[in-house]
């Protein structure tokens, strides 16, 4: 054990350091009580180091393959022989240490590496007793018989080695926070990109609204449909009544037919007889004109029997009678001939009428017997189509009623539906609400990130800015929807939120400030804050559509924003 003298022997006061460094080293070379004359001691292990270079090379990677996990992280990123190249060059680098940009930048770049393929920091740091093994061993050997010297070549390696693991495990850290941050900013922005709640109550809202037009035009619907169904009933009933008319309306017209055919039949035999009367007319004027030839004859001869008579005197005055009582009977007979004659003529001209008469009938119900005809056909088909019709109108007024009891049906679930539909809208704001409250949990756990980790690379602030902006929209759409509360006190300008106080940081930065994208920023920013006071106000007054209107313009300054943002990130790196 040291006495409070052997410790004071061996330990120098705190002093500060005198080598040229950047500011990001100066607390840590402090810290270590590193000086120049500690990295002039390293120099003195290059030899020592360049002897065990391959061993210790060969020793560590011997090492890691005994480890199937560093294996697999190794193999998944890169290959051992590149590795190998990378570590020599970094044991070279040692005993030569520059304590520069470049120095830091080379330590900061392992950290990221590790941080990136996943290797735990207690690996990278157990790696350096890899070169305690060969170094202090040789070291010792070398410069035992000079044991301050020894010490003071000890301790520069273990400052060395101890300033490198600050380096690397606080850029591990820093790229390990970055990632922790970078994920809740991630889940952050897919919380936030859960925007649509306004859109969708406002949908659900109308479609409420849709669905009780669409009910009571259902009602409506149900009753033209039950109408509809009692005049079908109807309609068949009357069917049945038409058919039943129709087939007794049949029946007579073929009764009618038969009694039209029999009439043909009956006007054709008197057509016959009626020739046949003609012909005996006919017969009869030839009897007739016989005896009015007889009666001419008879008449002659009583003239000429007359004659005789009278030149007969006494004699003749008996035959002179006779003979005028048969000129007087020629002369009776004529007169009933003529008579007959005119009367035959009268039979005979009134028998040609009425043959032609009944030519004219018999020829008109022949027409019409194959017209009646052809309308029983007809009506035939008439009864057929009308039992067809009624049975059609029987299915109907069956589909009708089905359709009456559908429609009620469908009445029924659209009432349902509204039913549900204000369910799912009340819901769908809980689900809303739910997500502002697990938007708002995670937002906090990011903040305290932030706040935990001292420092960031200009690419993971970019990061951190633009979750910080997409922020401030979703604040004002919650807003909107009565989720989050916002005092007009906290609608900062454009230099008073963190975009804005880093812009006005890096207008000092001539790195940054002369970029393209840099001088495109800040138009946007400054239109994006003056726009999300417009809508606050806007919502105040209770002008919500005109807000709605507004915030289109919002996500599209936004969006603008957003390309300035990603453009300048790849412009600085």
């Amino acid at each position: 054990m040291f006495g409070k003298r052997g410790a004071q022997a061996v330990t120098a006061s705190i002093q500060k350091s005198d080598v040229q460094m950047p500011d990001q080293l100066t607390e840590k070379v402090h810290f270590l009580q590193m000086n120049q004359t500690d990295l002039d001691r390293l120099k003195q292990i290059e030899p020592l180091l360049t002897q065990h270079l391959e061993a210790i090379t060969e020793r560590h990677y011997h090492m890691l393959h005994k480890y199937s996990h560093l294996m697999q992280i190794i193999e998944t990123h890169t290959t051992v022989d590149r590795l190998a190249i990378s570590f020599r060059h970094y044991l070279q680098s040692l005993p030569n240490a520059k304590l520069d940009d470049a120095y830091v930048a080379g330590r900061k770049k392992i950290g990221e590496v590790h941080s990136k393929i996943g290797l735990a920091p207690e690996w990278y740091t157990g790696s350096y007793l890899r070169v305690y093994e060969y170094l202090i061993p040789s070291i010792v050997s070398t410069y035992s018989k000079r044991p301050q010297e020894l010490s003071s070549i000890l301790l520069a390696l273990v400052k060395i080695i101890t300033l490198d693991s600050q380096i690397v495990l606080q850029s591990y850290q820093e790229d390990n926070d970055y990632k922790v941050i970078d994920r809740l900013g991630e889940v952050l922005e897919l919380v936030i990109q859960i925007d649509k709640f306004k859109h969708v109550l406002d949908t659900l809202e109308d479609t409420t609204e849709e669905a009780g037009n669409v009910g009571s035009a259902a009602e409506q619907l149900s009753e033209s449909v039950q109408k509809v169904a009692q005049s079908a009933v109807s309609v068949a009933e009357s069917a049945s009544t038409t058919i039943e008319q129709a087939t007794m309306g049949k029946d007579i017209i073929q009764e009618s037919l038969t009694s039209f055919l029999s009439m043909a039949d009956e006007f054709q035999e008197m057509q016959t007889k009626t020739s046949q009367l003609m012909t005996s007319i006919t017969e009869v004027s030839q009897v007739v004109q016989v005896i009015r030839n007889i009666a001419d004859q008879t008449n002659l001869l009583a003239l000429n029997a007359s004659i005789e008579a009278a030149r007969a005197n006494e004699h003749g005055r008996g035959f002179a009678i006779v003979a005028d009582e048969v000129r007087k009977l020629a002369e009776q007979t004529k007169q009933s001939v003529q008579s007959i004659t005119a009367t035959i003529n009268n039979v005979q001209n009134e028998a040609v009428q009425v043959k032609e008469t009944a030519t004219r009938m018999s020829d008109h119900f022949n027409d019409k017997v194959h017209q009646t005809r052809d309308a029983i056909g007809i009506l035939g088909d008439i009864v057929q189509n009308i039992e067809t019709v009624g049975h059609s109108t029987g299915h109907i007024a069956a589909l009708a009623q089905e359709q009456s009891a559908a429609t009620d049906d469908i009445s029924m679930r659209i009432s349902q539906v509204l039913t549900n539909m204000e369910q799912v809208s009340s819901h769908v704001s809980n689900v809303g609400k739910n997500v502002y409250d697990v938007g708002v949990g995670i937002n906090s756990l990011h903040k305290l990130s932030i706040t935990q980790t001292s420092h960031f690379k200009t690419k993971h602030y970019f990061r951190i800015v633009k979750t910080d902006h997409l922020l401030w929209k979703w604040w004002l759409y919650n807003f909107m929807l009565g989720y989050h509360h916002i005092d007009e006190k906290e609608l900062v300008d454009h230099h008073q939120c963190r975009l804005g106080i880093w812009y006005d940081e890096a207008l000092n930065n001539p790195s940054v400030s002369t970029l393209p994208s840099f001088k495109q920023l800040e138009a946007p920013h400054r239109q994006f804050h003056e726009t999300v006071r417009r809508i606050y106000h806007l919502v105040k007054q209770g002008k919500l559509e005109e807000a709605e209107a507004t915030f289109d313009t919002l996500e599209d300054i936004s969006q603008r924003i957003l390309n300035v943002l990603d453009q300048l990130a790849k412009e600085v790196s």
